[in-house]
């Protein structure tokens, strides 16, 4: 058994490889969030969401500042059978974010998809669900969605669904990556915005 600082070194030696390599996703023990947003000069308190996994002890709610499209996806996730709790992916590089590779202009690059949701199924085992909303406007879209979707080939047994999720037309959209059929599209496409306006996406 390896202590925690032999793991924390092969983990740092493995962040140097120029190809990417699977890492352990561990859940973190505790974590310090900001609870206040200044804008204009004033600071005000950030909303705060229930069931996160990092919730505070204290009342059981996790601060959060959000998006429209991630607080849309927090809604109807929160809403689904079986639902118990969700897991806002941190933005950075460390071991309790999943971080998954692209490839642009020959380089690798990371993409974190926003959330990791957690359910019980009929059988009572949790099952957890990737959705990841994010703009098909930018010159990345594209790569991170390949990456996204090269990702789920090797990794989707660890899943229930992994869902891209964007806005087009006053509508969102998804496309669910576990579908072969939705992989071999984004594989072929000319651009992100164009696979969520066609037939392989789905009403979310």
């Amino acid at each position: 058994m390896l202590t925690d600082e032999r793991k924390e070194t092969y983990r740092v030696l493995r962040g140097w490889s120029k190809d990417p390599v699977d890492i352990e996703l561990v859940k973190p023990n505790s974590w310090m969030v900001p609870t206040t947003v200044l804008e204009n000069q004033v600071e005000s308190p950030l909303p705060k969401f229930k069931n996160h996994l990092m919730c505070d002890e204290n009342d059981k709610l996790f601060p959060s500042e959000m998006n429209s499209w991630e607080k849309e996806v927090l809604k109807s996730e929160s809403e689904r059978k079986g639902f118990l709790a969700w897991y806002r992916n941190p933005s950075y590089n460390t071991q309790d974010s999943l971080g998954i590779s692209y490839k642009e202009n020959q380089d690798y690059y990371i993409v974190r998809p926003d959330f990791l949701f957690f359910s019980k199924n009929d059988n009572n085992s949790i099952v957890v669900d990737i959705v990841d909303p994010h703009g098909h406007h930018l010159a990345d879209s594209l790569p991170k969605l390949v990456g996204l979707a090269r990702y789920t080939e090797k990794h989707e047994s660890f899943y229930r669904r992994i869902d891209a999720v964007a806005e087009v037309s006053n509508k969102f959209k998804v496309l669910d990556l576990t579908d072969a059929t939705v992989r071999h599209a984004i594989y072929n496409a000319e651009s992100a915005k164009g696979l969520y306006e066609s037939d392989v996406a789905k009403n979310y």
